[in-house]
């Protein structure tokens, strides 16, 4: 900010070009002046322009639009972090559609390693695998026959080598977990001759990496295997802080941070390096605790409590996985004394759902959520259902309408995860890795598994936020504003998953920004272009809002501002 004869003058002004402003009015401007990392003025291009002086940075927009900052609702940015080729934590495997690609990749990282030193991989690409089938234990064995490998696909589904099996002391007579025992369901996939074939879904991953954490001399945590050391983690956070704001992102909710990842969080917002602002949920290991245990951390937790930070790193609350796969993390008993627990201490509760909508999963998640409320009302607290993956039924929205509970929907997820539902569903099928129903079409199965019902959520009175849950998908910078695009087109892999489900652009860039704003506690500081907010905005090569449907996914991020500090500038070598 400069003063000038008394006149404070902006720092920069964008003229010439479609404000976007997302308030309450959904106005559209010419010009927005910025003054230090504020937003001090929006409005036609001649009452902003004469606002600058002979320091302020113009810039000529050429007709192109400017949008709030994108704010994604659901990510891992330390564990999406891990797996930058800086960084060189993790095996980037997200990209690779076949065996014989994520193979090749994992042969690379073995010759770095050591003999027994653990090899561990991203997501797997979650539209279909060309192969049509998973890899398993036998193709890593060609591969790293003296590494452990645990290859990830997203929440605790994954696929491990025979020595990682063998160091887990998971054979052919090792049962399925059942739930109880404070260890959530899951299946060991085996072949015909019952032998395991790797691949340990939800339950089993959780009883394989207990085994694992013992040998590794580590504690549980909520997600991912090896646990790193502080400067690691600081570079994973900055690696995928610079993919998110190439993105066009400027702010996120880590879902699930453990205690000791706080600190580096911290560290890189007070380095003045950081680029997007944190909202940290905090994660519990609930699958590998008791009621007792996990009641007794609530009540004497140590660390930073709720709305404890400022604009670049705060702790936003808690994430507590109810179901994962159709798998139930928690038993309904302990569901219920969690979030009754959680409510009286004054927590907000992020809850990650069952997909689908069948059954009465949906339904013991809703009853734990009444039982709080009864005691304490949940309305204006802010608590989402996480992903929300085929919530269909005008019963359960009614529900979660009259708890004010928030959808925090995954599209870009949703477009990803369509395509290899429909691809590989008898696979997924035989691995039970999805529910069997032998009345539904292979689209009808999608649509339970991935459908996004937004236009219905907006029309019963839901706030909607979007995001993405990366790195179970990765962000395409080749298509910057997929997310935007899917959730207004229905647009997948799969092709239109719910054609009645569309909505507007103007309502997409809301459910993108200020309602994920509104969803943190934090939408008098940001989400619009509003003068005295935040100059947290997004430059764009066109115009978001009349470009033809053909051309949106060609939309370039130009330039990403975050606190009036330019953080991303589009080049050749930046996508």
């Amino acid at each position: 900010m400069k003063i000038d004869s008394g006149r404070l003058v902006p720092d920069t002004v964008l003229h010439g070009g479609k404000i976007v402003t997302v308030d309450a009015r959904s106005s559209v401007a010419e010009a927005v002046a910025i003054a230090d990392d504020r937003i001090v003025a929006v409005g036609n291009d001649r009452e902003i322009r004469a606002l600058a002086g002979c320091g302020t940075r113009e810039v000529d927009l050429q007709g192109a639009s400017v949008i709030p900052g994108l704010i994604d609702n659901h990510t891992h940015p330390m564990m999406a972090g891990f797996e930058a080729a800086e960084v060189g934590a993790k095996v980037d495997v997200a990209s690779a559609r076949s065996i014989g690609e994520i193979l090749a990749l994992i042969r690379t990282a073995v010759r770095d390693a050591k003999p027994g030193e653990w090899v561990t991989t991203s997501c797997l690409y979650r539209g279909g695998i060309e192969d049509g089938r998973f890899p398993n234990r036998h193709d890593l064995d060609t591969v790293a026959p003296d590494n452990p490998v645990y290859i990830a696909d997203g929440g605790r589904n994954v696929i491990v080598n025979t020595l990682a099996l063998e160091m887990a002391g998971i054979g052919p007579d090792t049962p399925d977990p059942d739930g109880t025992d404070e260890l959530s369901e899951g299946h060991i996939v085996r072949d015909d001759n019952g032998v395991p074939t790797g691949h340990l879904i939800v339950g089993a991953g959780d009883l394989a990496r207990r085994a694992w954490w013992v040998r590794l001399g580590q504690e549980p945590q909520m997600w991912d295997l090896l646990q790193y050391d502080r400067e690691t983690s600081k570079r994973a956070i900055l690696a995928q802080m610079r993919k998110l704001s190439a993105a066009g992102i400027t702010g996120t909710r880590d879902m699930g941070t453990s205690v000791a990842d706080l600190d580096a969080y911290v560290d890189v917002a007070r380095s003045g390096d950081a680029t997007v602002r944190m909202d940290l949920l905090l994660g519990l290991p609930v699958q590998h605790w008791s009621v007792e245990r996990i009641t007794e951390t609530l009540r004497s937790y140590f660390g930073p409590r709720q709305g404890f930070g400022d604009e670049w790193v705060r702790i936003g609350g808690l994430k507590l996985v109810a179901q994962n796969y159709g798998y139930w993390t928690t038993t309904p008993r302990k569901l219920e004394s969690l979030v009754r627990e959680g409510n009286r201490l004054g927590w907000r509760f992020a809850i990650h759902g069952t997909p689908g909508d069948l059954g009465d999963d949906i339904t013991v998640i809703l009853d734990a959520l009444e039982a709080a409320d009864a005691e304490s009302p949940l309305a204006g607290k802010r608590w989402s259902y996480e992903h929300a993956f085929g919530l269909i039924d005008p019963v359960h929205h009614e529900r979660l309408r009259k708890l004010g509970v928030i959808i925090a929907a995954n599209p870009m997820l949703a477009y990803f995860g369509a395509g290899r539902a429909m691809e590989m569903h008898k696979t997924m099928e035989a691995l039970k890795l999805v529910a069997h129903s032998e009345d539904l079409t292979p689209l009808e199965h999608t649509v339970r598994e991935w459908g996004q019902p937004v236009r219905s959520w907006l029309d019963a009175g839901l706030l909607v936020t979007g995001g993405t849950d990366t790195p179970a998908i990765p962000y395409d910078l080749q298509r910057p504003l997929l997310g935007l695009w899917t959730t207004f087109s229905q647009d997948t892999l799969a092709g239109e998953l719910m054609p009645g489900e569309k909505v507007s652009r103007m309502e997409a860039l809301r459910i993108w920004t200020l309602n994920n704003a509104y969803a943190t506690f934090e939408e008098h500081i940001k989400g619009s272009i509003e003068p005295g907010k935040l100059a947290d905005l997004v430059i764009l090569s066109g115009d978001v809002l009349d470009v033809p449907d053909s051309e949106f996914l060609d939309l370039r991020v130009l330039e990403t501002i975050v606190g009036g500090r330019t953080v991303h500038e589009h080049s050749t070598t930046s996508v």
